[in-house]
């Protein structure tokens, strides 16, 4: 799933089972779905709109999911700048936790630039400062956003407003996400990101200058590619600014430093941006205190952006006795809300403390809304159920991601078997061991008995180093062997049963069927990336996306109770010119899922 929900051109109907109120809120109809929740259209008693995200039943049962949830809305209730989205109530004890933010109408960046084309003037000028006032109020609060793109910035009548606050695990597919090797969105991710660096505030500054470079030019900075070519564009190649207006450009080049440590602050970079769209003006120099202030009223004075409003259903009470509300449905509009925004973990500055888990709506706010619909006649919601139901499977492929990415968080490790090689070859074998995700990438500590009669053990860190289990034992790179060399077999496992590959099938799949907690489907072999790749090409001596480009990946895969994999069977089939097909099968269970430590090199 995406970590922000597409624009709608329509308020969509509700569907049997869906809530009618959530707290004080009337639910009147869809304005998308997510891997973490349905998002709502809710009114309250006084008319005013807002975006109302109810958590899937499969998350609400899961009580570290719930901590979490508590621990961010208290986090995000904090960010009070003009130009971000803002958290309005939530409560994070109901059966199904929900969170109410503001409902802001208008195009995204991303929608703009691609009808219109690159931003000039004022409207420039309008998007880099608000945007800078918004990552001020963002880093302020002890967040760190760590996803700025296009997608993510909605040009609202008012001004620009930042969504989506802060990846981590839990998400979507953008997270696992929609290349299932980086936490991020690929081509929008600091240098940074893509090490062990701990990831602060530079990194939305980087990523700043690089929604400024968008909206400037209308194209992605890096361009169009795979992950990981982009990743490497990121890392070495510097970003073309010549078309971003002077008085901005030296600003720009500063924020996409590759080194965080030289890059300005958001506050600097505010106070730069609101001095140099003084100067555009022919206007005095001001304070840099000042210059938040300063952005707001200039963007109320010069921001133009016009956005059809959809007529959403009144709420008018009818007679009293009756306590029931009319609805009448005319959609017309591009909507954005806050999708996966608070679904999700924040990336909380080293500064602040982690706040505790929190109730966000208090004993006197219900009493006083319960007060509020007894004089207008509304109905109280049903009443929450407090006991914990076995947690029903996932639904969906995006539902079984973030499942697996919940799961995997807290318990990482495992013991493990594993079978499997090539047809029509001795090449494969048997492993057991342990190993422990890292989210996108995997260690493992094992056996391996192959086929051919060798028997090794071999640690295997992050998917990419091999080490022979011995002292002082220098490390091979796992994805560079060939055939030929006997700790090639290790890429073998690491490339079809860590779970980080599990993931990307999953992420990645596509026809995914379900029967209980066993989930099957398919995977084009242009789709995978990371230690899979890697052994398909060893394999073929070649691009697998060029030799076999007809090939594809099949993949079973069964959860426990608890949605961590229990069994996974991973199959590569090639087609053959007579009708045949060669496939070849690898075949993995786990056991013992543990919080234990990392494995470590020998």
């Amino acid at each position: 799933m995406t970590g922000l929900l597409q624009p709608t051109t329509a308020l969509l109907p509700l569907r049997s089972g869906d809530p009618q109120h959530a707290g004080p809120y009337r639910i009147v109809g869809r304005l998308g779905v997510g891997g973490m929740g349905v998002v709502f259209a809710g009114v309250d008693l006084r008319g005013a709109r807002v975006a109302v995200k109810v958590i899937h039943a499969s998350l609400s049962a899961d009580a570290e999911f719930r901590a979490r949830f508590a621990r961010e809305v208290s986090v995000l209730d904090k960010v009070k700048g003009t130009c971000v989205v803002r958290i309005i109530d939530a409560d994070v004890g109901a059966a199904q936790p929900w969170l109410a933010a503001e409902y802001v109408p208008g195009p995204t960046l991303e929608s703009r630039v691609t009808s219109h084309g690159p931003l000039h003037d004022d409207e420039l000028f309008g998007l880099t400062a608000g945007l800078a006032e918004a990552l001020v109020a963002v880093h302020a609060a002890g967040v760190v956003h760590r996803d700025l793109k296009p997608s993510n910035v909605i040009l609202s009548p008012a001004g620009p407003k930042l969504v989506d606050f802060g990846i981590a695990r839990a998400l979507d597919a953008t997270v696992m996400t929609r290349t299932g090797t980086w936490i991020g969105s690929p081509g929008w991710v600091s240098p940074e990101e893509y090490s062990d660096a701990p990831t602060g505030p530079a990194a939305d500054v980087y990523g700043w200058g690089l929604l400024v470079v968008y909206a400037a030019t209308g194209s992605p900075p890096y361009g169009v590619a795979r992950p990981e070519v982009l990743a490497l564009k990121v890392l070495h190649e510097a970003v073309a600014t010549s078309a971003v207006p002077g008085p901005l450009r030296t600003l720009v080049d500063r924020t996409l430093a590759k080194d965080p440590g030289l890059r300005p602050s958001a506050s600097e970079v505010m106070a730069v941006v609101a001095e140099s769209w003084r100067e555009r003006h022919a206007q005095p120099a001001i304070a840099a205190a000042d210059a938040a202030t300063d952005i707001i009223a200039r963007l109320d004075r010069t921001w133009v952006m016009p956005a059809a409003e959809p007529a959403w259903p009144t709420v008018q009470p009818s007679a009293p006795a009756a306590g029931t509300r009319r609805a009448a449905l005319i959609a017309a509009t591009v909507v954005i809300v806050l999708g996966a925004a608070t679904a999700i973990a924040v990336n909380k500055l080293p500064a602040q403390p982690n706040p505790p888990p929190v109730q966000a709506r208090s004993a006197a706010a219900t009493a006083d809304t319960r007060a509020s619909q007894a004089a207008t006649g509304q109905r109280d919601p049903a009443p929450k159920r407090t006991d914990r139901r076995p947690s029903p499977p996932p639904g969906t492929s995006a539902e079984l991601a973030a499942a697996l990415d919940l799961a995997l968080a807290s318990t990482p490790a495992a013991s493990f078997t594993f079978e499997g090689g090539f047809t029509q070859s001795l090449t494969g074998g048997k492993a057991s061991g342990r190993l422990h995700n890292r989210e996108t990438q995997d260690d493992f500590d094992m056996t391996i008995r192959s086929y051919e009669g060798f028997r090794g053990r071999y640690v295997v860190l992050r998917s990419s180093s091999v080490y022979p289990d011995r002292p002082r034992a220098k490390a091979d790179d796992l994805q560079l062997l060939g055939p030929e060399a006997d700790a090639w077999n290790a890429l073998i496992v690491a490339g079809t049963a860590g779970p980080s590959v599990v993931r990307e099938m999953v992420a990645h799949g596509s026809r995914m069927k379900r029967k209980g907690r066993t989930y099957s489907g398919a995977v084009a072999v242009a789709d995978t990336s990371g230690p899979l790749r890697a052994l398909l090409n060893s394999w073929l001596d070649g691009d697998v996306e060029e030799v076999q480009p007809d090939s594809y990946i099949t993949y079973k895969l069964t959860i426990d109770a608890d949605d961590r994999p229990k069994r996974f069977l991973l199959a590569w089939s090639v087609p053959l010119g007579n009708g045949g097909i060669y496939t070849s099968t690898f075949s993995t269970s786990y056991r013992g899922w543990n919080s234990r430590k990392a494995i470590s090199q020998p």
